[in-house]
């Protein structure tokens, strides 16, 4: 039986953890653990109110996420679009390759603005 799974064959929801923090004029939304259906609803609302706010720059921090499904992604090129709309840079922060993988084969790199570390998506090291 994997850790997956229950007695009985249940499997364990998902938990993700969210939280929101803001310096200066930057906005992150920090995600720790699974993203898929049964959560991506809670990022997608922690993401568009952070919007509302109207930060100078949106960051969405994905480096504690080893795993995303379909409607992580769609929940992350909504908000792209949306923060697109209202003139605020939208970024993603992640190495992990449970996220690189699907979003290169998606093609999903030349729409989202990807960093490796919240410093360089929030401007505070050089990127180069």
């Amino acid at each position: 039986m994997t850790d997956d799974l229950r007695a009985g064959g249940a499997r364990r929801l998902p938990t993700l953890d969210i939280t929101t923090t803001t310096t200066g004029d930057t906005t992150v939304v920090t995600a720790v653990g699974e993203i898929d259906t049964a959560v991506s609803g809670a990022l997608r609302d922690q993401l568009v109110a952070a919007l509302q706010a109207r930060p100078d720059v949106l960051v969405v921090d994905l480096s504690e996420v080893p795993f995303c499904d379909s409607s992580g992604l769609s929940v992350l090129i909504d908000v792209r679009g949306r923060a697109t709309e209202d003139g605020i840079p939208f970024r993603v922060v992640t190495q992990q390759r449970g996220l690189l993988r699907p979003i290169g084969l998606l093609h999903l790199d030349s729409v989202l603005e990807i960093h490796p570390s919240l410093e360089t998506a929030t401007g505070t090291v050089s990127s180069s």
